[in-house]
């Protein structure tokens, strides 16, 4: 019965044209295991990290992750031999306290071991860990209020003013708005292209580096989060303002440059957005809360959630597809419905 089985076996290879000799196929099965024991976990890795064309802050990110969470725990364990039960005894390993950058790190070795897999370095990923991807959100981001928004602007430089503006009431994150140039801006209908932002862990000198600051400029994280947004009308006067007094001249003049008329930097931003914030009343307020700020009252102004990933940059590439077109006009209402609630509470302000 055994030789019966076999000879079928054989018959199938061959009907499929992958017969090789069974020596042949021993041969290559003993290669392959023996190859596999010295595909470790930070062999590969190393080769994940630096193949796969990650952006220079993701990479730091993916080390720090496999640095302080991952490999001392796994070691030089082989790829093969990372096994179902192994991950569920490494994540009890882990510090309960940390369970978002737990749930990062899961995600990593999940995405490492797919690649392994899409190399046949490793036969097939072991099945997933039923919520270990996710984590518990600890803290929501309380958004400003008009009034808080009011006093942080009133005590930042006047250099300083329009950005608290378009990352409280526009959306646009810190490494955008310091990218942002003449080029960019439509001063009279207040549209604004996003289309780069600084990466602000990249290493100086590195492709993309500006030519007189060393910093890197990119692309948007995703292709969604090349995105046009509007301007809420009412400040249209501080960004006409703005652009005549504070931005570096020519079209790829800065909007917001630094003393030496290169980039802003993150700390001289800091510096004076703490008082700011500490005079509202808000010392939580992050400028990332702000931007959470500004699509909090896009969704209380009608935005849909296509609209607000839309204008956050967060849309998958097929749903900007579907909803470009609407969405810029849609954005612009969105603008104008926050500015007349701006303007209403300014009159009663």
């Amino acid at each position: 019965m055994d030789a019966e089985a076999w000879l079928t076996s054989e018959r199938a290879l061959i009907d499929r044209d992958e017969w090789t000799p069974p020596r042949a196929r021993r041969e290559a099965e003993e290669r392959r295991l023996r190859e596999a024991a010295f595909n470790t976990l930070p062999s590969f890795a190393e080769r994940y990290l630096t193949e796969r064309g990650l952006r220079p802050n993701t990479v730091k990110g993916y080390r720090a992750l496999l640095r302080s969470r991952i490999l001392p725990y796994f070691g030089e364990t082989a790829l093969r031999d990372i096994t179902l039960s192994a991950i569920k005894a490494w994540r009890t390993s882990l510090n309960p306290s940390t369970d978002s950058t737990n749930a990062a790190a899961y995600r990593l070795l999940r995405s490492i071991l797919q690649a392994a897999e899409e190399e046949e370095l490793i036969d097939r990923v072991p099945p997933k860990v039923r919520g270990a991807s996710t984590a518990r959100v600890r803290r929501v981001a309380v958004p400003a209020t008009l009034d808080e928004l009011a006093t942080i602007t009133d005590h930042m430089p006047d250099r300083l003013k329009l950005l608290i503006v378009l990352a409280a009431y526009v959306g646009l994150r810190q490494g955008e708005l310091l990218e942002l140039r003449r080029s960019d801006v439509d001063g009279v209908t207040g549209r604004i292209s996003v289309t780069r932002k600084i990466d602000k862990d990249a290493i100086p000198g590195a492709a993309g580096a500006c030519s007189n600051c060393g910093r890197v400029i990119g692309a948007p994280k995703t292709a969604s989060g090349v995105r046009t947004v509007h301007v809420p009308p009412p400040f249209l006067p501080m960004l006409q303002q703005h652009l005549l007094e504070h931005t570096t001249a020519g079209p790829a003049g800065l909007l917001f440059p630094g003393d030496r008329t290169d980039h802003m930097s993150v700390r001289y931003v800091m510096d004076r957005y703490r008082p700011a914030r500490e005079a509202a009343g808000r010392p939580d307020l992050t400028i990332h809360h702000l931007r959470h700020t500004a699509l909090t009252l896009a969704g209380q102004h009608g935005a849909t959630a296509a609209e607000l990933q839309a204008r956050a940059g967060h849309a998958s590439q097929s749903a900007m597809a579907i909803y470009q077109h609407a969405t810029l006009d849609r954005d612009q209402s969105l603008a104008e419905k926050i500015g007349a609630t701006y303007l209403a509470w300014r009159d009663r302000a």
